[in-house]
C-alpha cells in the first residue's frame, strides 16, 4: 500500500457565505445592577395623589401650630379654673372637701385635718355616736374623697364646717414671705386644748431646699397668733 500524501493547511481567505466578516469577542464593561424602586408608604401616595404643592406644607405647618397653640391655651386655662375647685388650700376647693365629707360621713366632725396644695389627709371618728372611742378613718382628698388609712387619735373633735374657707386662702402667702425660695405650704387645722393659754386653731408652715422652716399659727379667724420665723 502506498504511503498517504499529507496537504499543507492553508487558511480559507473566502468570505463566509454571509458577507459578514468576522468580528473579534468583545467584553462588556460592569455596570451595577439597578435597583429596586423603594415601596412609597400609604401618605406617601395618597400626597403624590393629591399633588404637591409648597404653600401645601405652610399651610398644613401653620393649621398645625394654631392647633397645639389653641390646645395649650385650653390646657392653661382649665388649669388655671378647674383645678381651682380641687385645691383644698383656695376657698372653693376647702368647701368642695367639706361637701365631700358631709355627703361621705353624713357629718363634718373631723379630729384634724392637713390642708396641702394638691390634696388633703382628714382624720375622721370611727364612730360618730361615741366620740370617747379613738378609733379613727383617714381620709384622702384631691377632688374625690376616699378611705386612706385607720388608726387612733384622741385629738378633739370639731367641725370642719366651722372653719372658714376664705380665711384659708391667704394664710400660705404670709408664712412664705418668711422664708427665701420657699417650697409648698401646708396647712395643719386642728382644735386647741382647753389648758391651751393661746388659742390657735390653724398653723401654717413652709421650707425651703436648705430645710430653712418657718411656721405662722393663726386663730379660726385668721388672726395670728404666733409668728416662727427660721431659725
Amino acid at each position: 500500500m502506498a504511503p498517504r500524501k499529507w496537504k499543507q493547511y492553508r487558511p480559507d481567505e473566502t468570505p463566509d457565505p454571509d458577507g459578514a466578516p468576522a468580528q473579534p469577542p468583545t467584553h462588556q464593561s460592569y455596570r451595577q445592577p439597578k435597583q429596586a424602586k423603594p415601596v412609597r408608604s400609604l401618605e406617601e401616595r395618597t400626597v403624590r395623589n393629591r399633588g404637591f404643592h409648597p404653600t401645601g406644607l405652610l399651610i398644613t405647618g401653620a393649621a398645625l401650630v394654631l392647633t397645639l397653640g389653641a390646645a395649650a391655651a385650653f390646657a392653661i386655662a382649665g388649669s388655671e379654673d378647674a383645678p381651682a375647685a380641687d385645691r383644698p388650700q383656695s376657698d372653693k376647693g376647702f368647701d368642695a372637701l367639706v361637701a365631700a365629707l358631709k355627703e361621705e360621713r353624713g357629718s363634718t366632725l373631723v379630729r384634724n385635718a392637713i390642708i396641702y396644695p394638691d390634696y388633703a389627709v382628714v382624720d375622721v371618728p370611727y364612730k360618730l355616736d361615741d366620740l370617747t372611742d379613738e378609733r379613727e378613718i383617714s381620709y384622702y382628698w384631691n377632688g374625690e374623697l376616699s378611705e386612706s388609712t385607720k388608726g387612733t387619735g384622741d385629738e378633739e373633735t370639731f367641725d370642719l364646717a366651722d372653719v372658714d374657707s376664705s380665711v384659708l386662702d391667704g394664710l400660705c402667702v404670709q408664712v412664705k414671705a418668711l422664708v427665701e425660695d420657699p417650697t409648698d405650704c401646708s396647712i395643719y387645722i386642728s382644735k386647741p386644748s382647753p389648758e391651751d393659754t393661746t388659742p390657735e386653731w390653724i398653723r401654717a408652715s413652709t421650707s425651703n431646699e436648705f430645710n430653712q422652716s418657718a411656721s405662722i399659727e393663726f386663730a379660726l379667724d385668721g388672726t395670728v397668733i404666733e409668728v416662727r420665723p427660721p431659725s
